[in-house]
């Protein structure tokens, strides 16, 4: 499709004009407001290539410049159920979560059938801790698409937060039976699923989970954080520092309410040389972690008690010599 000058003119002034509506929770004007004037180059004029591109681009991580192009295929064809699920899926990878809902919110409007879209507002709803409504966007997915495994580990999650844990498993295993599965979804199932045995004590059963889910996915750098933690709270710590340095080969990420990647891996780390009684060792990957996020409160914690515990053996050790 060819967006003609007499057509571009009124959709620019549309564009402009819902720049004043940034914020606002409606999904037609909020997505509007974020799309960006008509590029000069549009000559390929096929909003389907501009959606495929963007899927391409996801799956290397650069997602600003899939959201370009996401915005592109909008331009192009503004009906686009997969344009604006696609935007909202590297929008909330971004973290921009407010416009990822607007965006999944307005893919759902054009075709109510969109299970994927379903699913990506679930994750962003969840993000949000509006539980309620996220369980009701994935429930809304399973039922356009019964093998939307993403729904139902996301589903899973939502139920594991609020405790329930026998119905959460329930969600997982049927996520690991979904006949459609990506790599990463596949892995996020069983982190999700061991983590969920973890809180009722099956803990060996979790690391064989956790473990599968890093051979599925050796990018997902959340399968070697919570391996990490596992191994850890086993004492397994050579194990556990092995998991946390993975997590440091990769680039860091951030996940909703879990954090920075790197930040955790770092203060896991520390706290697995710690336990070791390397100390020293311990202070500098704490003070990384501290430098990665500086609102990481645990690490700062964790950095001042190894300081006070380092200066008493310091102390300690003087008062002896004297």
């Amino acid at each position: 499709m060819q967006v003609s000058k007499q057509s571009a003119l009124p959709l620019l002034l549309t564009l402009a004009a819902a720049a004043l509506t940034t914020g606002c929770d409606d999904a037609r004007d909020a997505v509007r407001a974020s799309t960006p004037e008509l590029s000069a180059d549009l000559s390929l004029g096929d909003p389907a290539y501009y959606v495929n591109l963007g899927h391409e681009l996801q799956s290397s991580r650069k997602y600003e410049e899939a959201i370009a192009v996401y915005r592109k295929a909008i331009v192009l064809d503004m009906e686009n159920s997969e344009a604006y699920n696609g935007l909202g899926q590297a929008l909330i990878e971004q973290r921009r979560i407010a416009e990822a809902i607007a965006a999944y919110r307005r893919s759902i409007e054009i075709n109510p059938q969109n299970a994927s879209a379903y699913a990506g507002l679930g994750n962003a709803l969840a993000d949000r801790r509006r539980n309620e409504e996220a369980i009701a966007a994935y429930r809304r997915s399973i039922e356009a698409n019964p093998k939307q495994m993403m729904a139902y580990a996301g589903l899973g999650n939502v139920l594991a937060e609020q405790k329930k844990i026998p119905e959460a498993i329930a969600q997982y295993e049927q996520a690991l039976k979904a006949p459609e599965q990506t790599e990463k979804a596949q892995a996020i199932a069983y982190v999700g699923l061991a983590r969920a045995l973890q809180t009722q004590n099956r803990t060996e059963e979790a690391i064989n989970l956790y473990r599968k889910a890093a051979q599925v996915a050796p990018d997902y750098a959340w399968a070697h954080i919570f391996l990490g933690h596992a191994l850890a709270n086993q004492n397994q710590f050579d194990a556990a520092i092995t998991a946390y340095r993975e997590v440091l080969s990769q680039p860091s990420e951030r996940k909703g309410n879990l954090g920075n990647t790197h930040a955790i891996a770092l203060n896991g780390l520390g706290s697995a040389l710690q336990r070791q009684g390397k100390l020293k060792e311990a202070i500098a990957e704490y003070e990384k972690a501290v430098d990665t996020d500086l609102n990481y409160e645990a690490a700062q914690n964790n950095l001042n008690r190894a300081k006070q515990r380092l200066a008493q053996e310091v102390s300690k050790t003087t008062s002896a010599r004297s």
